[in-house]
């Protein structure tokens, strides 16, 4: 980065103007670059960004010039001051591998759940991702002890903590499903411990916790890498976030290999005849949690706060936000483009398991190549796509992927090829169109806030968009409990008769339409950087549009609660309402 590690000499070069004052700085000379710093970076901008009310700038230490190369863009990951933010990148990328690897095993294999209710749960992990909104809101406006990022951040690791060391700690349950005596399941025999559901809410609701803490840390240093990304020149912005999103998708990486070989037995759907437990599983969790918080305390940098933020203030704001059309057109397209995506077929993770024949370690190993694949997609979008139009890519990526996903579904339904690594092979090829939707959906926001409020904006458009998931799933059980003969029912899939193919492909017909539909939206976004700075300065506001962003979602939400909730309680599991076979 250009600056000496040490400076034992204070360097002086910009002193108080007398008539000026108290605290304004100008430069008694032309500034001047230290030496070896890099072009742009002078010691008098140093001085203005770091002085104190009333102080010169005669003495500025190391600090305050590693303090500047962040509000400059200048700045390395594995630098002191930024460490412990990639480090919690890095942490949230396997923490959620972790979720995702395991529930496929646990829940539907170990535990033997329906389904749709491993769909319900799935979502319902997922809940705390509504509170975005209010999580930005309270870090960007009420400040502990001087910290706007670092103190949510640890307050936010310290509840995933908790989660995780409730899960850890609870014993597990026996399999529900009889096992044969190599240790797999016996699908065709009645189950040896039906109590097993019973026992899913000793791991739903720490896992709720785990999620609320994750995106509770995860909404405050987002706020802290919008503040960074926005300071960088225009045709470098979105640099840092793309580092930053790489490493993510390596802690991603990371848990897909822990997941694949130390709980691949055939307990969870594995091959080992050895395997760690769930608990086990999560205890290892806890401890990298407990690792991250001093890191997160002493490696990440946050900008002193110049003035304390009202918190009436920023509810002002959030009103005035959901009132711009500009912003309101993009947080419509993402509530209603994931809500198409979200409506999927229930007979998936069962095709997976039955016809598929997935095991766990295969699974594990192509989830760690396709996030391979999605690390080497967000550098290649980064150094070559950065400035191509946002709608071709988002449309051409989507439609890839539903492209590349129903080759080897419908030829594994129609028992044309069912191997797993045949099927698992879209995983791979899909990886590089999702990586760049997800890359940008996030610089769309960072064209899209306002300096002094990115968790804000950043916790808004989450909320909004994360309010579609429990709906969709929701509407998803109820459309697919209609189809006859009944898609999560496993009897069906040992059957296998032409009739059922024909439904379970009609359902995946009905998922990837559903899909499609969603690009009727398209216009909705801006198709790039310049464009949505037009949005922001000529579009303006109606009191209407807040309204209908307040609204929509918040109707779809209490819906969607009520669904996966009822789904989740023993005595209403089986109602049709909620994509059950009917209560007797």
């Amino acid at each position: 980065d250009g600056v000496p590690a040490l400076m034992t000499e204070p360097v002086k070069n910009c002193d108080r103007d007398d008539g000026d004052a108290p605290g304004n700085i100008v430069a008694k000379a032309k500034p001047t670059e230290l030496p070896g710093v890099k072009t742009g970076f002078h010691f008098h901008s140093v001085c203005e960004a770091n002085k104190s009310p009333g102080l010169s700038c005669s003495e500025v230490d190391v600090e305050a010039i590693d303090s500047h190369r962040i509000k400059t863009g200048q700045i390395s990951l594995c630098s002191r001051k930024t460490f412990g933010l990639a480090m919690g990148s890095f942490l949230s990328g396997f923490l959620l591998g972790i979720l995702l690897g395991t529930g496929y095993g646990f829940y539907l294999g170990y535990l033997g759940l329906n389904s749709y209710v491993l769909a319900a749960i799935g979502s319902i992990s997922r809940l705390p991702e509504i509170f975005l909104l209010p999580f930005g809101c309270i870090s960007d406006s009420l400040p502990i002890w001087g910290s706007r990022r670092k103190s949510y951040s640890i307050i936010g690791w310290l509840i995933t903590a908790g989660g995780l060391l409730v899960m850890s700690l609870h014993p597990l349950p026996d399999p529900y499903f009889c096992q044969a005596p190599d240790g797999s399941y016996l699908y065709t025999v009645p189950p040896c411990n039906p109590s097993a559901h019973d026992q899913k809410v000793w791991y739903v609701v720490p896992g709720f916790f785990l999620s609320l803490g994750l995106n509770l840390a995860g909404v405050a240093g987002e706020g802290l890498i919008i503040e960074y990304s926005q300071l960088e020149a225009p045709e470098r912005r979105g640099k840092l976030k793309a580092e930053l999103t790489m490493v993510t998708t390596v802690g991603t990486l990371m848990a897909s290999l822990f997941i694949g070989c130390c709980m691949n037995g055939k307990a969870y759907l594995g091959t080992f005849d050895w395997t760690l437990g769930y608990n086990h599983i999560m205890g290892v969790a806890f401890i990298l949690v407990m690792i991250q918080i001093p890191l997160t305390l002493f490696l990440v940098y946050e900008p002193p706060l110049k003035e304390r933020p009202s918190f009436r203030a920023h509810l002002r704001a959030s009103w005035q936000l959901v009132q711009s059309k500009s912003f309101v057109a993009v947080i419509m397209f993402a509530f209603g483009t994931h809500l198409m995506v979200t409506i999927a077929t229930t007979a998936a993770p069962m095709v997976r398991a039955r016809w598929a024949g997935v095991k766990v370690l295969q699974q594990q190993l192509c989830g760690m190549i396709s996030t391979f694949t999605m690390l080497v997609a967000v550098w290649f979008f980064k150094v070559y796509f950065l400035q191509t139009s946002w709608r071709r890519i988002f449309y051409t990526a989507c439609v890839t992927a539903v492209v590349l996903d129903a080759v080897p579904a419908y030829l594994t339904i129609f028992n044309v090829v069912r191997n797993q690594y045949f099927f698992l092979g879209e995983e791979i090829l899909s990886a590089m169109p999702m990586a760049a939707i997800k890359l940008v959906s996030a610089l769309l926001l960072i064209e899209m806030v306002e300096p002094g409020s990115e968790g804000l904006s950043a916790g808004l458009l989450g909320t909004i968009y994360n309010a579609s998931t429990p709906f969709g799933t929701a509407i998803s059980n109820q459309i697919f409990g209609l189809f006859t003969p009944s898609l999560y029912d496993a009897a069906n899939y040992v059957e296998d008769t032409p009739a059922f193919r024909r439904t379970v492909a009609w359902s995946y017909a009905v998922t990837y339409g559903t899909t499609l539909a969603g690009f009727i939206l398209i216009r909705l976004i801006p198709s790039q950087k310049e464009e949505a700075l037009k949005r922001k300065k000529e579009w303006g506001s109606r009191r209407s549009y807040g309204v209908l962003v307040l609204v929509i979602p918040s109707i779809c939400f209490m819906y969607a609660i009520t669904v996966l909730v009822m789904a989740n309680i023993p005595e209403m599991a089986c109602s049709k309402i909620i994509g059950g076979r009917g209560c007797n």
